[in-house]
C-alpha cells in the first residue's frame, strides 16, 4: 500500500458513509456540492482530495457558494491544511513526470520546496510527450499521402482504360493524354513529399528513442 493510502487511512478511517460518498464524488471531478454534502463535509478530506488533484486553492470558494445555501460555512483551516498535505502527493517528481508524459496541463499550485523537482520532471515526460505526437502526425501524413497516391493510381487506370476505349475523337484523347501527365505530375509531387517524410519520420523516432532511453524515471 502507498503512502498515499496510509495516510488516507490514518486521516479518515472514522468517517461515515455519506462522507466518503461526497469525497468520491470529489475525486471524480464533481464541482458542487449538495445539502447532504455540505451537511457532512470532511473539509480536511476534500482539501486532501483537492491537493493531490493539483486544484487552486481558489476551489474552496467554490465549495462556500454552495453550502451557503444550507448556512453552512467551510472550514478553512481545515480544507488548507488537507490540501497542503495532499500537495505533497500531487508534487512528487514521479506524478510531474506522468502528468507530462500525459501532455496533461500544468498546474502551478506546488509549494516551493517541490516546485523545481517537478517542474523538471515535468518537462522531461512533456518533451517525450511532444516528441511522441510529432511522430503520430508523421505517420498521419504518410498514411494519408499513400491513400490519395492509391487514389491517383486508380484514377490513372480509369483513363488509360478510355484512352484505348473506342469511338472517341482526336480531341478526347488529347484531353485524356493531357489528364494523364497531370496525373503523373500530382504523383511525382506526392512521392517527393513522401520521401521527404519518411526521411524526416526516421529522425523523429531516432530522437524519440533517445528521449526515451534517457528518461530518468
Amino acid at each position: 500500500m502507498n503512502n498515499c493510502n496510509h495516510r488516507y487511512i490514518r486521516l479518515h478511517s472514522a468517517l461515515r458513509t455519506s462522507a466518503l460518498l461526497a469525497a468520491a464524488l470529489l475525486v471524480q471531478g464533481c464541482a458542487t456540492l449538495n445539502k447532504e454534502e455540505c451537511m457532512v463535509a470532511d473539509w480536511r478530506l476534500i482539501g486532501y482530495q483537492d491537493g493531490v488533484a493539483g486544484k487552486s486553492a481558489s476551489a474552496v470558494g467554490t465549495y462556500r457558494k454552495d453550502c451557503a445555501e444550507y448556512a453552512v460555512v467551510p472550514d478553512l483551516d481545515a480544507y488548507q491544511a488537507g490540501r497542503t498535505e495532499g500537495l505533497q502527493e500531487y508534487c512528487k517528481v514521479d506524478n510531474g513526470y506522468r502528468l507530462g508524459h500525459a501532455g496533461k496541463g500544468y498546474a502551478t499550485v506546488c509549494p516551493a520546496g517541490l516546485e523545481p523537482g517537478f517542474r523538471a520532471a515535468y518537462n522531461e515526460g512533456r518533451e517525450i510527450y511532444i516528441a511522441r505526437s510529432i511522430v503520430k502526425r508523421t505517420r498521419g501524413r504518410i498514411q494519408q499521402l499513400q491513400h490519395d497516391l492509391s487514389d491517383l493510381e486508380n484514377e490513372k487506370q480509369y483513363k488509360l482504360a478510355d484512352l484505348v476505349s473506342e469511338g472517341l475523337s482526336a480531341n478526347q484523347r488529347v484531353m485524356i493524354l493531357y489528364d494523364l501527365s497531370e496525373l503523373e505530375k500530382d504523383k511525382d509531387v506526392i512521392e517527393d513529399e513522401l520521401a521527404v517524410l519518411h526521411y524526416e519520420l526516421d529522425d523523429q523516432l531516432a530522437y524519440l528513442e533517445s528521449l526515451t532511453q534517457h528518461a530518468s524515471r
